[in-house]
This record gives C-alpha cells, structure tokens and sequence, in this order.
C-alpha cells in the first residue's frame, strides 16, 4: 500500500492551474527539476504540441496528429512535489494531459531522415571528465573567455554556447563539462537541420570544447571562404566523432483524441 501512495503522489502535482492564455500572457517557461527552482513549474503560452513534446520527452516532428496543436495557447503552473525527478515530471504533465484536455495517444515507430553521431575512424579525440569537485549552478550569462569560448566554473558541469557573424557566417563556439557524448544532439536543433542521434555507445561524460560555422543565405551567389570549418569537419577534427545522414526510425506520438480547451476553463 504504502508503494502504491507513494508512485501515485510521484506522477501527480501537488497542485497545477492549466488556463487559456490571455491577451498578455508572454510566453516564457521555467522551474521544476534540475533548476534553480525545482518546486514549481511554470510555462506561458504554450501550445499543445509544446507540452506533449515536453511530457514525452521528444522533438516536434515526432508528434502526428490530424488536429492543428498550436491553434490555441495555455498558461501552465505546477507545484512539483519535493525530490522529484525529470523523468517523474515528465510522467505528472502526461497525466495532466489526459485530466485536462483528455489526451489520448498511440504509439508508432516511423522513418526520418536523421544524422547519425560515430566514432570517427581516426579515433576519438575527447577524454572522460574527472569527477565532479564542486556543486551548484552555472552562472548566466557565462563569461567569455580570451579564446572567445564561453567558461564554466572548474568542476561544474554544463555546456554553454556563444555565437557571432563573421562575413556571412554563423560562428558557435560550445564548451562542455562533464557531459555525454548525446549532448552534441542540440545541433540538429536548427530549422529544417534532421535531428542528430547519438550511435557512438560511449556511455561516459566529457570535457570539450567545439568550433564551427554555418553559412547564411548567400543571395550574391559569390563563393564565400568559412573562417572556421563547418560542423562535419569540426566535430571530426576537433573531437573524433562523425556525422552521416541517415534514414532511421523513430518513436512517434499519433493524437487519437484531444480537447483543446483545458477542464479548468470549461
């Protein structure tokens, strides 16, 4: 009995307001787990589609449905239990889901277009963190370095990126500490960019930093030289690893039913 108390107060909020954004909700969303303030939760204007990719932990092309889910915009605030993790987070927005708009969903695996993440032939090039010394946060915004990279307290983990145009190209410059290999998965977060799925198997966390460029629209049509290599040369030179487009399946969230307005504004 007392399990059962215990995983059924683990995937439900202590309290949450679900409401119909008003004319001068900004959108904006923090807190919860893992942050500076992990008892509450909150997201303005969000879409539907928002907080299913959110609950699932997926990206937005993983979600099909025949309805528009971002028609309509949501205020969201949750007080999350003391002690709760992302994943049991995850599980208490699900259920607020199907309370409050009652969401019902499937599960299908489908086919995307997808870079996949190896290891490079020339070997890998990164080696594992030390163990953590030290706690706490990283600070925002992180300061910049004199070799123009972006610096996390020693011992802290993190990643922290900073980004500038020179002659028509994007320059990024990351530093990570004490992160996975799966963490490089953010660079297919560009529009239009396939996602990136790590197939390296490393398991460990890691210390690096990466350098590269991506063009903008080039309308002279005139060759332009990139003053840092791109992402497939860079992640390869700089950290052994290799990206390949692939076609690769993955799990997808099919919408069978919803309500687009939350109960709590019925």
């Amino acid at each position: 009995m007392l399990a059962a108390l215990l995983f059924a107060q683990a995937s439900t909020f202590e309290v949450a307001s679900v409401k119909v954004s008003g004319p001068t909700s900004t959108r904006d969303s923090g807190g919860g787990p893992g942050t500076r303030d992990p008892g509450q939760y909150h997201f303005n204007s969000a879409t539907l589609q928002d907080l299913i990719a959110l609950a699932y932990h997926i990206d937005y092309f993983q979600i099909a449905a025949k309805t528009p889910l971002d028609a309509n915009r949501y205020d969201v605030i949750a007080k999350v239990p003391g002690g709760a993790t992302r994943d049991q987070f995850r599980e208490m927005l699900r259920n607020l889901l199907a309370e409050r708009f009652h969401l019902k969903i499937h599960h299908e695996t489908r086919d995307f277009p997808a870079w996949e993440l190896t290891i490079a032939k020339s070997g890998l090039k990164i080696k594992e963190s030390s163990p953590p010394v030290g706690a706490g946060l990283m600070p925002a915004p992180p300061k910049i370095g004199d070799d123009g990279f972006p610096e996390i307290p020693a011992g802290q983990a993190g990643r922290a990126d900073r980004s500038h145009i020179v002659d028509g190209f994007v320059i990024v410059r990351t530093t990570a500490q004490q992160q996975p290999v799966s963490a490089l998965s953010y660079f297919g977060g560009m529009p239009g960019d396939p996602p990136v799925v790590d197939k390296t198997g490393l398991t460990g966390k890691y210390d690096f930093k990466l350098e590269f460029s991506r063009e903008l629209p080039n309308p002279s049509g005139e060759p332009r030289v990139p003053p840092v290599p791109n992402l497939f040369t860079a992640i390869e030179q700089q950290l052994g690893l290799h990206l390949a487009p692939k076609k690769l399946p993955f799990d997808v969230i099919v919408v069978d039913s919803v309500d687009r307005v939350p109960t709590e504004n019925l």
